[in-house]
């Protein structure tokens, strides 16, 4: 897998999921909840618990900096050469 792909699921597919695993546990838990609250709720969540990504210049290139909430440290990846 090179790097555009991994950036492209850490960048669409990792949030997508914890909104919808976030949505599933508020269903689960709160089933009479207003959907605006769940969806608040969700979004709020989705934020907070998603990878931060900034691309970054080097003098050597351009780099992908991916941020995460949870385990603390930055990964860098570089960006694919065309």
């Amino acid at each position: 897998m090179n790097n555009k792909t991994k950036y492209l699921i850490y960048r669409y597919l990792i949030p997508f999921l914890i909104f919808a695993m976030v949505w599933l546990v508020l269903e689960y838990f709160y089933p009479e909840m207003i959907l605006g609250k769940k969806g608040f709720f969700a979004g709020i969540s989705t934020y907070l618990f998603s990878p931060k990504i900034k691309k970054i210049n080097f003098l050597r290139g351009q780099n992908i900096q991916i941020k995460w909430f949870i385990l603390g440290k930055i990964v860098l990846l570089p960006m694919d050469k065309k």
